[in-house]
């Protein structure tokens, strides 16, 4: 049986065991294809090339610990079919009602997907929230109906999984070539990597636990022990977490009586670096916003899932694939418009230049939040102002990662991963996940959300691999 628990409850029993890390739920989601596409930074799907990168890696300072021999960054925020890594709640007037407001359908047109879930920003909760949708269309269309479904991550191929199972033709619109959304994997130094979602949160009850054995993927657990290589540091980490979390807790049970009351309003406005660090871990690297962005409602968001988290041995994209069975998928259809006349929806779009229209009964949307926001896809008629409203008022969370590959670990290889609390920007590059007792490869993943995710993403592969080195050495240098 599936044991639940809230973000809080989550952080706390993270925090009792000095499992230091605050990205056990950061990146968890599977554009306007589906609920994505490359994120990479550089040009094309595929970021840089190979020649490209070694000539960053040949640029770099020497520097007291081995350079990388390859490296990849993400760069969600300037992906044209997702704009964002995943949702958060803002401080407004509407509270958790603003996920109800998007799922709310308007005739024959749906949202699903990580925004609208029970479980935001998590791939089972975009699942989930794909299977709901496609349960409504059920019981309002006749058996045979089509549906057209826009975007084929989690939430899309979850979606037209159920709607076959309801005995429903759907039709899945992809804007890219390739299924997974968010869930993407890149090479890094002849081996794949995880560009968006890594774990899976809570295995007990996770559809995504049987899928991954179905596929022949192997779980590990993890349980976030990430240690301070550097003396003196974990102290300042365990009091900042402490502070972090006795702050935090004082938002009791009446809480959703102050919707709009931001997160940086109930933490302590003294800080130091423990506490900057514990702040970028359990807020930036978690939610991908910062506190003046986030409301303090969004740390009772969310029915966590039991068992603890694992990362994969293997391809997630498999995993999630599995979740559509036989439905027909249109790969490169950009939908630009969702018509709805006459009791039918017509979907216009298409490839490049080519424009063409797919004629449906009904239509779930699933593209991100972010999407949603830069107005990629136009609804005539206009959507109802719940519906805008939804839209314009939810976050749009940033959450990128910096792959680093070596010859060889010149770190601990049995860790997990480390933490690192920078003197002059607390939380930067703050947790370290280790691919070696996973993957056996000698690699390194780190974060950055919120404000510092944005900054960074201006800055050059150079600076950016750069600055990352800098936190290694000074752990291991």
């Amino acid at each position: 049986m599936a044991i639940g628990m809230t973000r809080r409850e989550l952080g706390r029993a993270t925090v009792a065991g000095l499992a230091l890390a605050g990205f056990g739920g950061a990146i968890g989601i599977s554009g306007c294809g589906s609920d994505d596409s490359s994120g990479v930074a550089g040009e094309g799907p595929a970021g840089l090339d190979l020649d490209q990168r070694q000539e960053v890696i040949d640029r770099l300072a020497e520097m007291r610990v081995p350079k990388p021999v390859d490296f990849i960054r993400t760069d969600w925020s300037h992906d044209p079919l997702a704009f964002c890594s995943y949702s958060y709640l803002a401080p407004t007037r509407y509270g958790s009602e603003i996920r109800r407001m998007l799922a709310e359908p308007v005739g024959r047109i749906a949202f699903a997907g990580e925004a609208t879930a029970k479980i935001p920003a998590t791939v089972h909760g975009a699942i989930q929230a794909g299977r709901d949708a496609a349960k409504y269309a059920a019981g309002q269309l006749a058996p045979g109906a089509r549906v057209a479904v826009v975007g084929a991550g989690a939430a899309g191929l979850s979606c037209a999984g159920e709607l076959a199972r309801q005995g429903l033709e759907p039709v899945l619109l992809e804007a890219s070539d390739r299924v997974g959304g968010r869930v993407r994997e890149a090479d890094l130094d002849g081996s794949p990597v995880e560009l968006g979602a890594s774990w899976i949160h809570g295995v007990d009850g996770n559809p995504l636990t049987g899928l991954a054995g179905e596929a022949g993927i192997g779980l590990h657990p993890f349980s976030y022990q990430l240690d301070f290589p550097v003396p003196g540091q974990k102290p300042l980490g365990v009091s900042g977490e402490h502070r972090y979390w006795q702050a935090v807790n004082s938002f009791g049970p009446g809480s959703a009586r102050y919707p709009d009351l931001p997160l940086e309003a109930i933490l302590p406005r003294r800080r130091g670096p423990g506490l900057e660090w514990a702040i970028q871990n359990e807020v930036a690297q978690e939610y991908g916003a910062d506190p003046d962005q986030l409301a303090a409602l969004a740390t009772w968001e969310g029915n966590w899932l039991g068992g603890g988290d694992v990362l994969l041995d293997g391809s997630y994209s498999k995993v999630v694939a599995r979740l559509s069975g036989d439905a027909e998928v249109r790969f490169g259809f950009k939908v630009r418009k969702v018509s709805q006349r006459r009791g039918e929806v017509r979907i216009a779009g298409g490839v490049d230049a080519d424009r063409e229209e797919v004629a449906a009964e009904a239509v779930v949307i699933t593209v991100p939040i972010g999407a949603l926001k830069a107005g990629a896809i136009e609804f005539d008629p206009r959507l109802p102002a719940g519906s805008r409203t939804a839209i314009s008022q939810l976050g749009a969370g940033l959450l990128d990662k910096v792959w680093l590959a070596f010859d060889q670990p010149f770190w601990p290889e049995g860790a997990e991963g480390f933490s690192w609390i920078d003197p002059r920007k607390p939380g930067r590059w703050g947790s370290w996940v280790n691919a070696v007792p996973v993957t056996g490869k000698p690699f390194l993943m780190t974060l950055a959300g919120g404000h510092d995710a944005h900054r960074l993403a201006g800055r050059s592969d150079l600076e950016v691999v750069g600055s990352a080195m800098a936190a290694l050495e000074a752990m291991f240098g």
